[in-house]
């Protein structure tokens, strides 16, 4: 009889939009968590909750260990274990080299999982580059976040056969739930609107988030209903994006600091428009952008660059569930939120479409794309053995 499957996935922590999608490779592939970060990542809001309690998760230490410390537990698990794969996801400078040296010393396949669709262009990445390609070129499989990924690795010499697309999912169970009038009505109240249409930016407020691109659409608009911008979002630009405003009169934006996760799907609700304005810098590009799924299972129309992983990856269909314009360009953004609040029904299509497309876009469906990656590898290894 055939062993279960025994896979090790690697990643830095457990946030909670990837909770639902661990519990599927843990009853489908076997997967062991293994997480090397306490969360304290830049780039995530740490008042947002972090999963895996529920989860089969290897104890590294993290959090109250010095960091070689909680290196050196990781190497040890991921060399004595009896693991039929290893599942790297691409973060952890460190952590990276060391999960796929393991591998390739104990002859076991190794898959990374990426979202990347860029290389920042820093001293320390440009001298990395050439690892990190072979890392890509060399790895049993990679599965990816969309179409836009996938381009990229076969861009750098990757075989197309080797990759495996897990279709970014956010969670459609909370973000489509209803929301009654009277709830939409009582929001209104509370925030201090009318009838003012409504605009929407969720994100951390930081350079590559593109809001100053934004700001600077919102003051060409013209002939445009009465609106509001609300900002939800915390980060290093949020005082001199609020001066900003200031200096500008623009009364109409207002900045909502935090907002829980659990309750954004009524702002969602709420607004016409959520703007996604994210720019390319020297270290960033929008791998996803899981804001756009959360929108769309609202029929909230998105409006985002084409920096935006989401909009280049398979989900945004530019004219058909949303609008994509060139990034750092204020007047294409501009007029993009001036076709959608001024023409009803090209905002009822797009919005209807985008809820049809969420349908797809499920924890299953993304599940399938590490299915599929562990099959190919083990399919394969169990083929070498056999010759």
């Amino acid at each position: 009889m055939k062993h279960p499957l025994r896979c090790a996935l690697v990643t830095n922590f457990c946030p909670f939009y990837r909770v639902k999608l661990f519990r599927l490779l843990v009853a489908r592939i076997g997967a062991r968590l293994l997480f090397f970060s306490d969360a304290s990542e830049k780039n995530w809001e740490a008042l947002n909750p972090s999963g895996g309690g529920d989860l089969p998760v290897v104890p590294l230490g993290v959090g109250t260990q010095p960091r070689g410390r909680v290196l050196l537990r990781l190497a040890r698990v991921l060399w004595r274990e009896p693991w039929d794969a290893y599942i790297q996801g691409i973060s952890g400078r460190l952590v990276v080299p060391l999960t796929y040296g393991i591998a390739r010393l104990r002859r076991r396949p190794i898959i990374i999982w990426t979202g990347f669709w860029f290389h920042p262009r820093t001293l320390f990445h440009r001298l990395t580059f050439p690892l990190v390609r072979h890392i890509y070129r060399q790895a049993d499989a990679l599965v990816a976040y969309g179409t836009h990924v996938r381009d990229y690795l076969i861009a750098l010499g990757v075989a197309p056969e080797k990759i495996f697309i897990a279709w970014n999912t956010a969670d459609n169970d909370l973000y489509n739930t209803p929301v009654a009038a009277a709830a939409l009505a009582e929001l209104r109240r509370t925030l201090g609107l009318t009838h003012e249409r409504v605009l929407l930016f969720v994100g951390r407020l930081d350079q590559e988030k593109g809001i100053d691109v934004m700001l600077a659409a919102m003051r060409q608009l013209h002939s445009c209903p009465p609106f509001v911008l609300l900002v939800i979002g915390r980060g290093p630009l949020q005082t001199t994006l609020r001066a900003d405003c200031n200096q500008h009169t623009m009364s109409f934006v207002h900045f909502l600091d935090y907002v829980p996760n659990a309750e954004l799907y009524q702002y969602y609700a709420l607004a016409d428009a959520l703007i996604v304005p994210s720019i390319t810098t020297r270290v960033f590009k929008e791998p996803w952008g899981l804001i756009v799924n959360e929108a769309m299972n609202q029929g909230c129309v998105v409006i985002a660059s084409d920096a935006v992983g989401a909009a280049r990856g398979g989900l945004l269909t530019d004219g058909h569930n949303g609008l994509v314009v060139p990034e750092r360009d204020p007047a294409a953004l501009a007029a993009a939120v001036q076709r959608v609040l001024g023409d009803h029904a090209l905002r009822a299509r797009l919005s209807a479409n985008a809820r049809a497309t969420m349908q797809a876009w499920t924890y299953d469906r993304m599940a399938q794309g590490f299915c599929d990656a562990v099959a190919h590898v083990t399919r394969h290894r169990t083929t070498q053995e056999q010759q």
